[in-house]
């Protein structure tokens, strides 16, 4: 069963004392597919090759409706790549404004559990 630190309400991983404060089961398999999300490629000292390449793409253009098709399909294929992710349900994605909301609902061998992504100034 994997696990994984929680995070604040400002998506900050906080540190834990024990084993009992760790996020399990579908929703560690959740968190740990939104950090891979929110990682740019490059920013990782350790293994700059890894994380998600298409965000630094976006900060050149605005997004319109006409993206989120190409942007769902991208960042679905990215999260079923994740470890214990095994299907998405419920995809959904929006331009608007100087906002992109991605969200949708991981099946991982553990249940299902909610992700939702909100870039702004895209």
């Amino acid at each position: 069963m994997p696990l994984t630190r929680p995070p604040d309400a400002s998506g900050d991983i906080l540190p834990v004392s024990s084993r009992r404060c760790l996020v399990s089961g579908a929703e560690a398999v959740a968190k740990h597919a939104l950090y891979r999300l929110k990682l740019l490629r490059g920013e990782w000292w350790e293994n700059p090759d890894r994380g998600c390449q298409i965000l630094r793409m976006l900060q050149t253009g605005r997004l319109t409706a006409a993206d989120e098709p190409a942007l769902s399909a991208y960042f679905s294929a990215y999260l079923l790549e994740t470890e214990g992710v095994f299907a998405l349900e419920e995809v959904s994605a929006r331009a608007e404004g100087g906002a992109f909301r991605f969200s949708c609902r991981l099946v991982t061998a553990e249940g299902s559990a909610g992700l939702s992504l909100t870039l702004n100034n895209f």
